[in-house]
Parts: C-alpha cells; sequence; structure tokens
C-alpha cells in the first residue's frame, strides 16, 4: 500500500504519464497505483482528453524545437509556492499535472502559429492598370483591373466627387451592355478606394463607367483587349 508522500508524488506524474512522456520505470508502479486508487483515475479520465488533442497537434505539425527546458522546473516551484501557502492537500500535485498538459499543449499551440507565420505568402493578384477619361469637373481618378475566375475586380482610387452623393459603377459587354459593379458614396477632396465586382469575365468584359444620379457618365474607361 503506498504512503501519503508516494501518492502525492504518483498523482505528480499523472500529466507525463498522458503524454508519454513519463519515464518507462517509473510507468509500472503508476499504473500499480492506479489498479487502487480511485481519485487518481478520476484524475486521469479529466486529463485525457487534453492528451488527446494534444496528440493530434502533434500529429499535425513537423518537427519544431522543444518547449524550454526549465518548464518542469517552473511548474515544481508554483506547486511548491501553491502548497507553502497552505492549499488543500492533494490540490497542488492535482494542479501539477494539468499544469503540465496545459503548458505542453501550450508550447505545441504556439509552435502551430509560428509554423502558420512561416507559410510563404499566397502569390500577388494581377492588377491591370486600365486608362480613365474624367468628364466631371474637380474629380480626379486611375483604376487598375484584376481578373477573376467569377468575373472581374475593379479597383478605384479617386478624390472629388460631391461628399454624400451617390454614385454607381457598371462594366460594359463587348456589346455596351452595362452590368452592375457596386455604389459608393462621393467623399469630396479625400482619396477614396473603391473594390467594385462584377461578374462579367475579362475576355468579355470591354471597360467600365461612373455614374450619377441622373445617369450621366462621369469617368469612363476602356480595357484593352484582353
Amino acid at each position: 500500500m503506498s504512503t501519503p508522500t508516494d501518492h502525492e508524488a504518483l498523482r505528480t506524474a499523472l500529466g507525463p504519464y498522458v503524454l508519454g512522456d513519463l519515464p518507462p520505470d517509473e510507468v509500472p508502479a503508476l499504473e500499480a497505483h492506479l489498479d487502487g486508487c480511485a481519485s487518481c483515475t478520476a484524475e486521469l479520465a479529466a486529463l485525457a482528453p487534453v492528451a488527446a488533442a494534444l496528440t493530434g497537434l502533434r500529429g499535425s505539425l513537423p518537427a519544431l524545437p522543444l518547449p524550454p527546458a526549465d518548464l518542469g522546473d517552473r511548474v515544481s516551484a508554483a506547486v511548491a509556492a501553491d502548497a507553502r501557502r497552505g492549499s488543500r492537500p492533494g490540490g497542488a500535485a492535482r494542479r501539477a499535472g494539468t499544469l503540465l498538459v496545459a503548458a505542453a499543449v501550450g508550447a505545441v499551440l504556439t509552435l502551430g502559429v509560428t509554423r502558420l507565420v512561416a507559410e510563404p505568402a499566397a502569390p500577388a493578384v494581377p492588377l491591370e492598370a486600365v486608362p480613365v477619361a474624367v468628364g466631371a469637373p474637380g474629380v480626379v481618378a486611375s483604376a487598375g483591373l484584376v481578373p477573376h475566375t467569377w468575373g472581374v475586380e475593379v479597383r478605384l482610387t479617386a478624390r472629388g466627387f460631391t461628399a454624400g452623393d451617390r454614385y454607381r459603377v457598371v462594366v460594359l459587354g463587348p456589346d455596351g451592355t452595362q452590368f452592375p459593379a457596386g455604389e459608393f458614396v462621393g467623399t469630396g477632396e479625400r482619396t477614396m478606394r473603391c473594390n467594385l465586382n462584377s461578374s462579367v469575365l475579362r475576355e468579355r468584359a470591354s471597360g467600365f463607367e461612373v455614374l450619377g444620379d441622373d445617369g450621366r457618365v462621369l469617368v469612363r474607361s476602356s480595357f484593352p483587349r484582353a
């Protein structure tokens, strides 16, 4: 039968045990203890789901640096400090197992974030500069065109549209048919940048127009032949 001191030591070993990090020569003693200790068995059951999640994370990540070498010492120091403050018997050891598992999970999650940050950036979307003709006094505008599999995106940069007024943008088909590309509100002398989308494919898009409330064309662009 284990003594109280043995019991607390074995309880502390539950964290490394569920993580598969307990030295092999210590496993038989812990498993024998679990056969006759209901409280440790219950605590093992509570730690198991966390360890299972950690195992899944480990399997999805490449080999990466291990957590800090002094992690165990820091956890032990925290447990000892907790005990000196008069924690309930067994509570410090229970927290030790939980802290070890949680710290390991945190370390793997941190390494996972590092992996995500290290992934190469997606290739830049090709931006095709297009000519812009302005037919409204005081308006300055430029535009670029982005072809997509679902249509085209017009990136309009402009200033001088009357603040608060609403403007409509259309993309033109080869026969002059107008396809909606969205609306924007004027910002006066403040520069605005709008991303306007239309379902016309690049090979069928011949240009775009910005229309005022009265239907008058204020800005027009003709796209180069695709």
